[in-house]
């Protein structure tokens, strides 16, 4: 081994320099290391976790693979036959590639307008790419929130201009949807935990609001469930009985009758004699005393809903 191999295995970085140095939450290190096995820190005197180069290098490493779409489980198996053969192709990188990227470099900046000819254009592909070059030293949900969801909604003003056709908005919208989906999964869900429920209104088809608080929820290690956009009251209620659902979070964005309205709070309440209920959205607030009459929570954000207290016993 030599002075620069051993180097590299001395342990010396906190879980909290760990995830700063690789873009990573706190709860995806310790998931990856936990439940998955991507690395194996040493324990300092004082019992606290340290890791290595190494184990940077190879969490670095999971976390680019999976912005790919590469399942975490592949990345695992991967690493269990063959972590030397993994961490020397790494190095061989760094020998070519400036270990530091500067804030002036075009790839870590959101191209706004490169993005918009590439769903203007019809290529999925592309788009993606500049999303993944545009969220460099970001982790997943800080890039969502950054960059992701403020190109959708420039995409989405467009559309309404009609300087961008329908399909092609959807297409975007597509692609983070599945980019959100593809890093909860990656994420992975506590075997037996009781989840949170997440659905959006009947006839509401604006899920991004919801998948962003599910992706919220995950990283935090708070199981979730999510029933998608446009789901039946009786189908809520179905997955309830089956489930045993830690909560219910309900998106209303879509505008509502009077009727329609009064049914949602009615089936949520009966709902809230054994679940806690929470909704959020457009409509949400604007009918807030109809729901809250109804004894139902309403949410004005993400951070709402992670400070409710239901949620403290398994945060």
């Amino acid at each position: 081994m030599t002075t620069a191999q051993a180097e590299n295995k001395l342990p010396k970085y906190s879980v909290k320099q760990a995830a700063e140095l690789t873009g990573l939450t706190l709860n995806q290190v310790r998931l990856w290391e936990r439940r998955y096995h991507l690395v194996d820190p040493q324990r300092a005197d004082n019992g606290y976790r340290l890791y290595s180069q190494d184990d940077l290098d190879i969490l670095r490493y999971a976390r680019r693979e999976t912005q790919k779409g590469v399942s975490i489980q592949v990345i695992a198996e991967q690493l269990e036959k063959d972590r030397e053969t993994v961490l020397k192709s790494l190095r061989e990188e760094k020998r070519v590639t400036p270990r530091k990227v500067y804030s002036s470099d075009p790839r870590r900046l959101p191209n706004y307008d490169l993005m918009l000819h590439a769903v203007s254009s019809g290529d999925p592909l592309k788009f993606e790419r500049l999303l993944i070059q545009a969220q460099a030293g970001k982790n997943f949900a800080e890039a969502i929130r950054t960059i992701d969801l403020p190109i959708l909604a420039r995409i989405g003003d467009m559309t309404t201009r009609k300087e961008i056709n329908i399909a092609s908005s959807h297409l975007a919208s597509a692609i983070i949807r599945r980019r959100i989906l593809s890093h909860v999964q990656n994420l992975g869900m506590p075997r037996g935990a009781r989840p949170v429920l997440l659905a959006c209104a009947p006839q509401d088809y604006h899920e991004l609001g919801l998948l962003c608080c599910m992706l919220e929820l995950t990283q935090q290690l708070i199981p979730t469930l999510y029933l998608g956009p446009n789901v039946p009251l009786d189908e809520i209620a179905h997955y309830c009985e089956k489930i045993n659902p830690l909560a219910i979070l309900v998106s209303v964005i879509a505008p509502l009758t009077d009727t329609a309205a009064t049914d949602l709070a009615n089936t949520l309440s009966e709902l809230k004699q054994k679940y806690p209920v929470g909704l959020g959205g457009f409509e949400a607030e604007k009918r807030q005393a109809v729901f809250e009459a109804a004894g139902l929570t309403i949410f004005n954000g993400v951070e709402e809903i992670l400070d409710w207290p239901v949620l403290e016993a398994v945060s």
